[in-house]
């Protein structure tokens, strides 16, 4: 699926990691494990909030675009929109990272985790060493509620079969009127 917004990387480093790409799959490959698949306990919710704004409201608050994060496949089959990291300073053990996945031009579903700082610790980093899904989660959530954002952290799915089963019911009742 493509993304239902243009890219909103910054250019200069998008396209040297467009280029470098090949060259980080073979040291990601050689160092760790360069795919990572993002779990449900990641899941922040979902912001009913444009993918622009969305991204111009984390880099306003210290949120960095990750030029490294390039290989998170979400739960869902769908390429991610944007790699954002938080760190308290450029050298901190730890950051936060949030991927993002637009669904529409108004949905964008929050995936985060804490882990090791890659300018740090790029080994552990690159092996995901220490990964806390929960804990990520829940900072991110955190944050995003902090700063007035709405934030569904029903999943698609349980959304999905929430409206179904609330349609299902509108339907018996009104065969039994």
């Amino acid at each position: 699926m493509q993304s239902v917004v243009g890219t909103l990387e910054p250019n200069v480093p998008y396209r040297v990691r467009t280029r470098l790409g090949p060259l980080i799959t073979r040291l990601g490959r050689t160092l760790g494990q360069p795919e990572y698949r993002l779990r449900n306990t990641e899941y922040v919710g979902t912001v009913q909030q444009p993918l622009d704004e969305f991204t111009e409201t984390l880099q306003k608050h210290g949120f960095e675009w990750d030029p490294l994060a390039w290989y998170h496949q979400p739960p869902v089959g769908v390429e991610p929109d944007g790699s954002w990291v938080y760190r308290r300073t450029v050298l901190a053990d730890r950051q936060i990272h949030v991927i993002l996945i637009a669904h529409s031009p108004e949905y964008i579903d929050v995936f985060a985790h804490e882990e090791y700082n890659w300018l740090r610790h790029p080994i552990k980093h690159f092996r995901q060493v220490g990964i806390k899904r929960k804990a990520g989660r829940s900072k991110m959530r955190q944050w995003i509620e902090s700063h007035g954002i709405e934030v569904d952290v029903n999943s698609r799915r349980r959304r999905w079969v929430t409206q179904a089963v609330k349609s299902l019911h509108k339907y018996l009742e009104s065969l039994i009127q």
